[in-house]
């Protein structure tokens, strides 16, 4: 390409300026040309990046077994909707000849409602959040995604044909939840029945004491337990952050169409992606929540306070098909899909967990590839 040396106007500064890079990229061009049309040029390496949605992820709230107080004699025992403890004569009974063998005054409840005078006991209760998952945030991870790949062609066939080789990526995806409000679910209700032994208590609300004086009221500390799951809702906030970041190992493989193109044409191909191999996954999850629940025609539960977090490494898999489209010898598009088996992850404290689903995670993508160090094939 010939440069114009005579001219002093800016347009010419700019020109001599641009005018010898122009020259170089059109000899690497030709270069180029020149061996793919002897099918014999290629590249050793292969560097993609860009982003990616993460789907099938899962974030879920749930709740762990509840530790009940114990049944047995002579235990504080709090509930939503009063309280049976320990009173001052360590629960001193009616002996031998009376009904009840142990005794408290140190016992409250907060309605009527809650005294069976047919069947002659108190009933006390305590609600919580049923065991299991109550709360599934679905997929939440940030869209998009990142990915970053690197390649290593060691494909011995001429280019035109089929090239194979080893991959090295790195995938990181974050994930966030922010909620409150009431989540409908199933809700655990104990209930604890006390033997009245003859006494009709006061109206509610009433609250015993620690020290009975003589004449004051004393009911059994025995209770007959029964557990049952209603329909309600657990009312509260919650919170989730975590992070996933999979490091990949594995085999590449690129499928070329059978025909042939002209050679100034070469560079400009659509070709079949696929990639499968072995996957580190490194993830970490962390919650707060603060709620109660609640049963129709109940008091509310006890409010629950919990945050925890964990991180976990193991190993899983990845498969991927993708459509290759090169512009140049240097520059292609990458895009398609690829699936992660992976693992479950989940966070806890006390009664309270959070879950990170990892399992079975599909990932579309799209990516830039350059490729550099060109090598000649026999």
């Amino acid at each position: 390409m010939p440069c114009i040396t005579n001219m002093k106007t800016p347009l010419a500064i700019l020109v001599l300026a641009v005018c010898p890079h122009l020259m170089a990229s059109a000899v690497d061009a030709a270069a180029l040309r020149s061996s793919v049309a002897s099918g014999a040029a290629t590249f050793r390496w292969r560097l993609e990046a860009g982003p990616s949605v993460w789907l099938r992820t899962r974030v879920a709230y749930g709740a762990n077994a509840s530790a009940d107080p114990s049944a047995s004699a002579k235990t504080d025992r709090f509930y939503d909707d009063g309280f049976n403890r320990v009173d001052a004569s360590g629960n001193l009974g009616d002996g031998a000849f009376g009904p009840l063998s142990s005794r408290t005054g140190y016992f409250g409840f907060t309605s009527d409602s809650q005294v069976d005078l047919k069947a002659g006991t108190l009933s006390l209760r305590r609600t919580g959040a049923g065991e299991g998952l109550y709360r599934d945030a679905g997929d939440i991870a940030d869209r998009p995604s990142w990915h970053v790949a690197l390649r290593l062609s060691l494909g011995e066939q001429k280019p035109d044909r089929r090239d194979w080789g080893l991959e090295g990526a790195v995938d990181w995806a974050r994930f966030r939840d922010s909620s409150s409000g009431p989540v409908s679910g199933n809700v655990r209700v104990l209930t604890d029945a006390y033997q009245l032994g003859g006494v009709v208590p006061q109206r509610a609300p009433y609250s015993g004491r620690f020290s009975p004086l003589p004449g004051d009221q004393r009911i059994g500390d025995v209770p007959t337990r029964t557990i049952t799951q209603v329909a309600g809702t657990v009312t509260g906030t919650r919170t989730f952050s975590g992070k996933a970041d999979v490091y990949r190992a594995g085999f590449w493989w690129e499928l070329l169409p059978s025909d042939t193109v002209p050679p100034e044409r070469e560079a400009f191909r659509w070709s079949l992606f696929l990639r499968g191999g072995a996957a580190l996954i490194h993830a970490r999850a962390s919650f707060a929540i603060d709620e109660q629940a609640q049963a129709p025609g109940l008091q509310p539960g006890a409010r629950v306070s919990a945050a925890g977090s964990r991180s976990k490494v193991d190993l899983g898999y990845f498969l991927g098909a993708r459509v290759r489209r090169s512009f140049n010898q240097r520059w292609a598009l990458l895009a398609g899909v690829d699936f992660l088996g992976g693992y479950k992850l989940r966070a806890e404290q006390g009664d309270r967990y959070a879950l990170l689903d990892l399992s079975r995670v599909w990932f579309l993508s799209i990516g830039l590839e350059y490729s550099w160090d060109r090598r000649d094939l026999p």
